[in-house]
């Protein structure tokens, strides 16, 4: 089994990911409004849904952070992310997207120009039409804050590159950017 944030190979035991990665397995009959996603296991796990629930139960406000990298057109699998943060929308959750044009531009070569095109004609104008709505959903460009570009740097100098090549996978040709680019994901959760 191989597993990292660009791809997968070999899943044949969901049990065996469950526990590598300290996940909860979904019980569909007990989520509020549970999407076709639930219901038939495609959703299958997760990890601290438990306190959303709870929040939600008591009435206190949370939020779901999600993100995009415009690197082409939308496809399936991009729906099932928006169809997610929909769910949680409908449970009364803010969503924020964060566009990782920053990630695009590292790792598949595209200019930031590219990238906000894609974004905004591929991506976003396409997440209303999905059930998003708008007036709940805040977007925003990793390019275009800098907060989170120094969050990145920062995180930075706690992590070394042995780490980075053990987590993710990189090797010595991969470039400085796209080892950076988990980093900046990071500063976006921060």
């Amino acid at each position: 089994m191989e597993i990292d944030p660009w791809a997968s190979k070999g899943i044949k035991n969901y049990d065996e990911i469950c526990e590598k990665f300290g996940l909860e397995k979904i019980d569909s009959t007990k989520l509020p409004n549970p999407t076709h996603l639930h219901r038939r296991g495609i959703i299958f796990a997760h990890r601290d849904l438990d306190s959303i629930l709870n929040a939600r139960k008591a009435g206190k406000p949370f939020g779901v952070l999600s993100g995009l990298m415009p690197s082409g057109q939308m496809h399936l699998g991009h729906k099932m992310v928006i169809d997610q943060a929909k769910w949680f929308q409908d449970l009364g959750g803010d969503v924020t997207i964060a566009v990782a044009d920053l990630e695009a531009h590292a790792t598949r070569g595209l200019s930031l120009e590219k990238c906000r095109k894609y974004a905004i004609e591929e991506y976003i104008s396409n997440y209303a039409g999905m059930g998003l709505n708008p007036e709940k959903t805040s977007i925003y460009f990793q390019s275009e804050r800098p907060i989170v570009q120094k969050m990145g740097f920062t995180l930075g100098t706690k992590t070394n590159l042995s780490e980075m090549e053990a987590i993710y996978g990189f090797s010595g040709k991969t470039s400085l950017a796209h080892v950076q680019s988990p980093l900046v994901q990071a500063g976006d959760i921060v």
